[in-house]
């Protein structure tokens, strides 16, 4: 029988699909045929579509059916070879028998095959209607018998998404798209491996043939997409320009991503559309992997343009070079944030709600830590799956440490290296990472174009006003315990291997700034925290301390405790709620192992017990006169465009009674006040801002009353009102 093209599904005003041998596709019934060779289909009320919507994998008693029965009454059929496989499409139906057993017949009603043990794979192909056990048509598959031909769809289709080869029995389910999307493949494959094998050869023309006939149209709307400038298509032919690993760009939280498509359906639900499974990489703490992601253009009339679309392939955006160089480097930053890394961010961070993505104004330095997200946040963790062997097999298998960009920091889980990714992938990495911010003091994802390396200030602790033998004993220690190095333990190993440092002294003479400036001596995280933060009962204290005390340990940061008076105030007999919280501070205090500044100006008010758990205790007096005069200095000399004062000026503003913040804050001040009269800082206008400051403080501390007489008024008219106040 001369080789055929076979279509099983007609088009809405198709015309003749075949030349030779046409074997047409009902709904359960052949249609009338008026002869076996140029047999015209029309679209008619009597020839519907088959079914293609569902899928069903058959099972080993499907491939050897044990009985073959044929359907219709006629003559006697030719005596039939049984031995050579013919090279033609047979159009067959898979149904159920009294009995409940399936079994396979022809179509045609006037032909009677032999009763032989697997007849169809007589044939090159075979297309199959697949019915249920109710007579209700379920899908139609094309079966593929010549093992060559087999071999060829294996190795060039291999696992399609829900529809994988399996080379023993190939049988491809409508609407057959691996076979229009690896039809090129096939083609040049084919005759390329085929070309001294006739047999194989013709049987792979009739394929080609067939697959060029039945995806007539979708090929035509493909290839005017894709060569016209506009880039145009219509939403039935959409699916044509997404294949399984196609690399999508898209925008997710105004964020440009690349996506590699793994599935795609159209949705005719409610909200129809076409819908997309993606994938890309990302980091879960502990390994690279993937993670899923569904797309979905909604349905639309008419053709539209691609850059109108959300998602649409990279390869045919206007700027694709662009945007893959843009992806690629922001890939590779992703990269050397896996692990433990400080860094400093400036920003939109994201917090996942079930409402959606909260979004906070974050400014400031940030830990990136994916590892700690996930175990102190874990209702919002999530696991990547394990690249496929397909995907593993493209990355660069050489080792890099990340040691080389942690700004001098060293954490305990740097050790542990990750394979290289290579470009692809790269682009295909998640647009942000997570972390801890110190100053909204939340676990969020900040994006990666926005993180940045600390510019440290190597100089704060030689700028820091503080007697130089107390100054160099806070270094020594500070700058050992940051150390990895072996030191006698405490009896109960684990315990007492912190550094506790109290400061003690009035306000503003730079107990907070100590604590700052050892942070950035042995370049760590500082964790700032108040009484507030720690919560007003035992219980919350115990949560937020031992919570916050993890955190810090996890990443060697130094821990300040501002105002930590209520912490640390001696127990009594009648208050049983003080003494919960300080013997819980007291108890987390004996395990921590990092270093702990605390402030305050009550020692006298302090437990017994926490004498013996202070490594260091510094105290701060008032500043002198030669203090102040350096603190001025210091500030003076960080006003951006300088300052017009000379050391003289500097003498005389030392002569006023100001602390350390003050001074901060009066040249703040001043060089606002400078900058609206577009001058440059000078004695004057600091002098004016430390008169007002100097008058503040002097009401503060007067016992018979604020004068608020008014310039020009009687000091008497002044009391007078000041009754009523």
């Amino acid at each position: 029988m001369a080789p055929g093209l076979i279509s099983d599904e007609i088009p809405s005003g198709d015309r003749v699909v075949s030349k030779e041998m046409v074997v047409t596709v009902t709904n359960g019934h052949a249609t009338d045929e008026e002869d076996a060779v140029g047999k015209k289909v029309v679209n008619g009320d009597d020839v519907k579509k088959a079914d293609a919507s569902e899928q069903e994998t058959p099972s080993d008693s499907e491939k050897s059916s044990p009985e073959t029965k044929t359907e219709g009454a006629g003559e006697e059929a030719e005596p039939q070879d049984t031995t050579t496989m013919k090279c033609e499409i047979k159009h067959l139906d898979r149904r159920f028998d009294a009995k409940d057993e399936k079994y396979f017949e022809e179509r045609k009603d006037d032909v009677e095959k032999p009763k032989q043990k697997d007849w169809w794979r007589l044939y090159a192909f075979c297309m199959v209607r697949h019915f249920n056990s109710d007579k209700e048509l379920e899908t139609t598959r094309l079966y593929v018998n010549p093992q060559p031909l087999r071999q060829l769809l294996k190795d060039l289709i291999g696992n399609y998404p829900g529809d994988p080869i399996d080379v023993d029995d190939v049988q491809i389910e409508a609407p057959y798209h691996p076979l229009f999307y690896f039809r090129q493949e096939i083609e040049t494959e084919g005759l390329k491996r085929f070309e001294s094998d006739e047999e194989s050869l013709a049987q792979l023309k009739l394929l080609i043939s067939w697959i060029k006939s039945h995806f007539e149209q979708d090929i035509a709307a493909y290839q005017k997409c894709i060569a016209n400038e506009l880039k145009a298509i219509s939403y039935d032919k959409i699916w044509t320009l997404f294949p399984p690993k196609t690399i999508v760009h898209c925008k997710v939280l105004n964020q440009s991503r690349a996506l590699r498509v793994t599935d795609s359906w159209y949705d005719e639900s409610d909200l129809p559309g076409f819908g997309m499974r993606t994938k890309y990489v990302d980091f879960d703490g502990e390994r690279l992997g993937t993670r899923r992601l569904e797309m979905f253009i909604p349905k639309y009339q008419g053709t539209r343009e691609l850059s109108q679309l959300s998602t649409m392939p990279l390869d045919l955006h206007e700027d694709a070079a662009e945007v893959r160089e843009e992806l690629l480097a922001r890939g590779r930053k992703f990269e050397t944030y896996l692990g433990q890394h400080y860094l400093s961010y400036n920003g939109i961070a994201l917090k996942a709600t079930p409402n959606g993505y909260a979004r906070y104004n974050v400014s400031g330095r940030v830990m990136i830590d994916c590892k700690t997200y996930h175990r102190l946040d874990p209702n919002d963790s999530f696991t990547v799956k394990e690249m496929s062997k397909d995907e593993t097999t493209r990355w660069e298998r050489s080792r890099r440490r990340h040691h080389s960009s942690n700004n001098g920091l060293s954490f305990a889980g740097e050790e542990r290296t990750y394979d290289k990714l290579s470009d692809e992938d790269a682009m295909l990495t998640n647009a942000t990472v997570r972390g801890y911010s110190f100053t909204v003091k939340r676990f969020l994802e900040f994006f990666v174009d926005e993180l940045f390396p600390i510019e440290w200030n190597t100089t704060c602790f030689d700028d820091l006003v503080l007697d130089p033998a107390v100054k160099k004993t806070v270094r020594a220690l500070v700058s050992t315990h940051a150390q990895k190095r072996d030191t006698f333990d405490d009896i109960v190993k684990g315990k007492g291997q912190g550094l506790v440092c109290v400061l003690h002294g009035p306000p503003g003479v730079g107990k907070t700034l100590t604590a700052e400036c050892v942070a950035e001596y042995v370049k760590r995280p500082l964790y700032m925290v108040s009484s507030g933060d720690l919560g007003t009962s035992s219980t919350d204290l115990d949560h937020q301390l031992t919570r916050i005390m993890d955190m810090t340990a996890t990443w060697r940061a130094v821990l300040l405790i501002d105002e930590a008076d209520v912490f640390l105030e001696r127990r009594s007999l009648h208050d049983l709620h003080r003494n919960a919280m300080v013997s819980v501070f007291l108890r987390v205090l004996e395990y921590y192992g990092g270093i702990l500044f605390l402030t305050t100006n009550r020692v006298t008010t302090f437990d017994d017990a926490f004498k013996s758990r202070i490594h260091i205790p510094i105290r701060y007096t008032d500043l002198s006169v030669e203090s102040r005069m350096q603190i001025w200095r210091n500030f003076c000399k960080m006003v951006p465009g300088g300052v017009d004062i000379n050391e003289k000026g500097l003498a005389i503003l030392a002569n006023h009674d100001l602390n350390g913040r003050q001074i901060k804050n009066a040249i703040k001040a001043a060089e606002s006040l400078a900058a609206f009269d577009g001058a440059k800082l000078d004695l004057e206008q600091l002098l004016h801002i430390t008169k007002i400051q100097a008058t503040f403080e002097k009401d503060l501390t007067s016992l018979s009353g604020i004068d608020y007489t008014a310039p020009g008024e009687t000091k008497k008219d002044a009391d007078s009102r000041n009754m009523f106040l």
